[in-house]
C-alpha cells in the first residue's frame, strides 16, 4: 500500500478539471453525475451517451466514477481508481458470437492504450442479455445487449506499482497541464478510453486509432 499523506483536495480538483477539460468527439454527450459518498474519501462521476444522427437515440449509454484515497488502496495498488460501465443494445447475430466476452474486453483494453492511458490492476466483467415480448408485448422487438463494467487504477506512464511496470503505453502530459496532474497521471486520456470504448459497443466508426467495434442495433450504416 502506498505510504499514507494528507489529503490534498487541490490534487482531486485538479483531476476533475483534466477529465473535464478533455476533447471529445461530437457524437458523445458526457455530463456530471452525482458522486458515490461511500467509496472514497474523494469521488466524481460523469455519464455519456453515444448519440445517434439526429441526436435522438442514444447508441450506447455509460458512466465512469473517478475515485480517490489519498493514504492508497491495497487492492487499488494506488490513491486512485477508475470504475466504469458501458452498455449497448447490439444486433442479434452479433450479441451470440461466442467470443463477444472476450472482444468487448479488448475494446476496453485497446481504448486504453491506443490513449496512452498507463493502468495497473484492472478487473471487470463483460454481460450480454436478450429480451423477447410475449402477449400483449409480442409486437416489440427482441432485443440483445452488451454490459461492460470494469475498473482499473490509473498510473504515470513511466512508472509502475509494486515493482510491476503500467500496462498502458504512450506519452504522458507534463505536470502543469489540464490532461496531467501532480501525480503525473494523464486523466483525459483515461475519459477518452472510456468513450472510445463507448463508441465501440455503439458501433460507430472508429474515432481513435486501432478501436475496433461491431455494429450495434441502432449503429449508422
Amino acid at each position: 500500500m502506498a505510504p499514507s499523506r494528507p489529503a490534498d483536495p487541490r490534487e482531486f480538483a485538479r483531476a476533475v478539471a483534466a477529465l473535464s477539460a478533455a476533447p471529445l468527439p461530437a457524437a458523445i454527450d458526457v455530463e456530471p453525475l452525482p458522486a458515490p459518498v461511500n467509496l472514497a474519501p474523494f469521488a466524481h462521476a460523469v455519464g455519456g451517451a453515444v448519440l445517434s444522427d439526429s441526436g435522438e437515440e442514444d447508441l450506447a449509454t455509460g458512466r465512469l466514477v473517478l475515485l480517490h484515497r489519498p493514504g492508497g488502496h491495497e487492492e487499488w495498488r494506488g490513491a486512485w481508481r477508475i470504475v466504469v460501465l458501458v452498455e449497448a443494445d447490439l444486433e442479434a447475430e452479433i450479441a451470440e458470437d461466442p467470443l463477444l466476452a472476450e472482444v468487448g474486453w479488448s475494446w476496453l483494453l485497446d481504448a486504453l492504450r491506443d490513449h496512452g492511458a498507463a493502468f495497473t490492476a484492472e478487473s471487470g466483467t463483460v454481460s450480454r442479455s436478450s429480451s423477447r415480448g410475449f402477449g400483449g408485448l409480442s409486437a416489440r422487438p427482441a432485443t440483445t445487449a452488451v454490459e461492460i463494467r470494469a475498473s482499473w487504477t490509473p498510473v504515470p506512464d513511466a512508472g509502475g506499482m509494486d515493482g510491476e511496470g503500467p500496462r498502458g503505453t504512450g506519452t504522458i502530459s507534463g505536470t502543469g497541464t489540464l490532461s496531467g496532474t501532480d501525480s503525473g497521471i494523464d486523466f483525459a486520456a483515461h475519459l477518452q478510453a472510456w468513450c472510445a470504448l463507448m463508441a465501440a459497443c455503439a458501433g460507430l466508426p472508429p474515432e481513435y486509432e486501432g478501436v475496433a467495434n461491431l455494429p450495434s442495433a441502432g449503429s449508422r450504416r
